[in-house]
């Protein structure tokens, strides 16, 4: 009867005391070829050698010497034994007569588990002290961090060592609201530092902080000492406007409307949207960390100081009416051509206020610049150059919205709706067009609110049943405005008053205008002027009492009769800064006529003259501004 193979290798396992079955089948692998080397018959051999790998011209030489490989193989054998093979202990077995040989279990090997400790929040964190005492502020915020004076024993720390940067601090070099510096190099900034040389003309010593000055001081290096004059914080603003020789650097949170802000390598935080690493005074915070799986469980998101994701620029503009000589223009030189030279500005701005005088009417007959009556209205293709310039919100208190009757007022409503454009100051009745519009943007929630309050009543036509612009009710509207200021909107107001051939406003302006700015306005803005007007600063609030026309036919007006209508040929676009719900900031930016539809920039020259003439009629705190630039208001503090 044959043997089956499995039996051979049970009978070997146990012959060589219960070793592996791999010894067990190597063994019988050199038995077989002992057996095979004495067969005749070579093609068997061919294919156990073929089995086991061997070439051809090898089976050739190992046949020929059968002896050898005889010896081979033994030697083999031998090897397996020695070195692969365990010694089996010896023992002597029960006399019980059915015992069998048995194969040795190994010992289990002892495992150890080792349980690290569970860090859980608050985690200790360490604050260099060199950082501004806000980002101290915005760390005690979190409840997941336990601020130590003991870097030892933080789990991690905040400073200006560069290492995983989690955040950014921003600086500004600002001036008085009224200078005229505009841009700086950052290495005019270095020089003063290194060597304490002013190389600014018109500037003597910048201004700072002992915080800023430690925290720069991290990355610039010590300053040379007369370079940096340090003052108190919340006495930079006035220290800068009394002394008139003097720069300031702040920390972005510190800017408020009393500042202009300069330029660094034509580069400002409130008016460009690259990376805040391209701007030369913004610098990192870094965080080292023993554990990073810990970053999940905090947010640093907010250890800055200026996000712009939090940043709403909006421009107001003055009286806007395509009609006349305006519009005779724009029949010949295109419908766009008035915006030609200030349209990237107006583009520029994230919500762009265009006041809007004149009705649109599909029966409008064909413009005439010497036309006698003052009934107006405009082509309804004139909504192109609107929406040129990125119009977003359209003030309809204006003195002609009704000149062509009711038809043509909702004809201009439909209009505005189709292109998307908000209205307000005016509308289908009274109380839609006093109605505020509220706009949110960059999480700053902004209410317009505006109303025609001229003496003359003729002009807001809207009734409860009749549409056109809304007469102010200040009975209604301060306590409206006050509302929505403790709401949480930050308010602006336009309005249409008394129109006034002067920088100076009249008494019955500055009446209706502080009233709406104490009632909780940040802005209030005159849409009525022909004539630019003055400002009013006061604390965190801004009052421009007239800004001129954007597109308007009175430029011939400043050329043919300079005496009574100088400035007519002349205007501003105003850029306010809303930053985190809050008003921040205003930048003037004056223009000048060309002809009867276009505006353009001033020149440095054009700009110095002009505003030279309009800071005499314009308040900072209730002092008059012009005064300032002549240290006036200095020499008294001192005397």
């Amino acid at each position: 009867m044959p043997i089956s193979y499995t039996t051979i290798i049970k009978g070997i396992k146990k012959l060589t005391f219960g070793l592996s079955e791999i010894l067990a089948r190597s063994i019988i692998l050199h038995l077989l070829f002992l057996y095979v080397i004495f067969i005749s018959d070579i093609s068997v051999s061919y294919k156990l050698f073929n089995f086991m790998k061997y070439n051809r011209p090898v089976l050739k030489i190992i046949i020929k010497d059968k002896l050898l490989i005889i010896l081979l193989s033994l030697i083999v054998m031998v090897f397996f034994f020695s070195a692969c093979s365990r010694q089996p202990e010896i023992f002597t077995p029960d006399p019980t007569p059915t015992q069998e040989l048995f194969e040795i279990t190994p010992e289990p090997t002892l495992s150890l588990t080792f349980t690290p400790k569970l860090i859980t929040p608050p985690y200790l964190i360490w604050l260099d002290p060199s950082l501004p005492e806000t980002i101290r502020d915005l760390i005690s915020q979190q409840t997941e961090l336990n601020i130590t004076p003991e870097k030892e024993q933080a789990l991690m720390s905040i400073s200006s060592a560069k290492a995983r940067k989690i955040g950014s601090w921003t600086y500004l070099l600002v001036a008085p609201f009224y200078s005229s510096l505009d841009d700086v190099q950052i290495s005019d900034l270095l020089n003063i530092w290194e060597t304490g040389s002013m190389d600014i003309p018109g500037y003597e010593q910048l201004l700072m902080s002992e915080e800023t000055q430690i925290h720069l001081s991290q990355f610039l290096g010590s300053p040379f000492s007369n370079g940096i004059s340090i003052t108190e914080s919340d006495q930079i603003t006035d220290q800068i406007w009394n002394d008139t020789n003097a720069l300031a650097i702040i920390p972005f949170e510190l800017l408020n409307p009393s500042l202009r802000v300069i330029s660094i390598n034509n580069k400002n935080p409130l008016t460009f949207s690259s990376n805040d690493e391209s701007y030369p005074l913004s610098y990192p915070i870094y965080l080292t960390i023993s554990d990073f799986s810990l970053l999940h469980q905090i947010d640093f998101s907010n250890l800055t100081n200026f996000d712009r994701s939090k940043l709403t620029s909006v421009v107001l503009t003055g009286v806007t009416a395509l009609v006349r000589s305006t519009a005779s223009i724009m029949e010949t030189r295109g419908v766009l051509y008035p915006a030609d030279d200030i349209r990237d500005i107006l583009l520029s701005a994230d919500i762009t206020h265009i006041s809007n005088e004149a009705p649109f009417d599909i029966d409008c007959p064909i413009p005439n610049s010497t036309q006698e009556d003052y009934l107006f209205c405009s082509s309804d293709s004139y909504i192109e150059l609107l929406e040129s310039i990125g119009t977003d919100i359209v003030e309809l208190s204006g003195d002609h919205f009704g000149d062509r009757g009711p038809e043509a007022m909702f004809h201009t409503l439909e209009l505005y709706d189709q292109h998307n454009l908000i209205t307000y100051g005016g509308g289908q009745n009274l109380q839609a067009g006093l109605d505020p519009v509220i706009i949110v943007h960059n999480g700053n929630k902004i209410a317009f609110i505006g109303c025609n309050g001229k003496i003359f009543e003729g002009y807001a036509t809207a009734s409860e049943t009749r549409p056109g612009a809304s007469r102010c009710n200040f009975d209604w509207m301060l306590p409206k405005i006050t509302s929505l200021s403790e709401e949480g909107y930050l308010v602006i107001t336009t309005m249409q008053h008394e129109e006034v051939d002067s920088f100076f406003p009249i008494s019955l302006q500055q009446y209706d205008f502080r009233r709406l700015s104490d009632a909780g306005a940040s802005i209030v803005s005159g849409s009525q002027a022909h004539h630019p007007q003055g400002i009013e600063i006061s604390g965190s609030k801004f009052i421009h009492y007239g800004l001129g026309n954007l597109f308007f036919d009175q430029w011939y007006q400043a050329i043919n009769n300079p005496e009574e209508h100088i400035n007519k040929d002349k205007a501003f676009i105003d850029f306010h800064y809303i930053y985190n719900g809050k008003y921040i900031n205003t930048r003037l930016i004056p223009l000048q006529f060309i002809d009867n539809a276009r505006p353009r920039l001033m020149t440095e020259d054009e700009e110095a003259l002009f505003l030279k003439d309009f800071y005499k009629a314009s308040k900072w705190n209730d002092n008059w501004i012009y005064l300032y630039p002549t240290r006036y208001y200095h020499e008294i503090l001192e005397n």
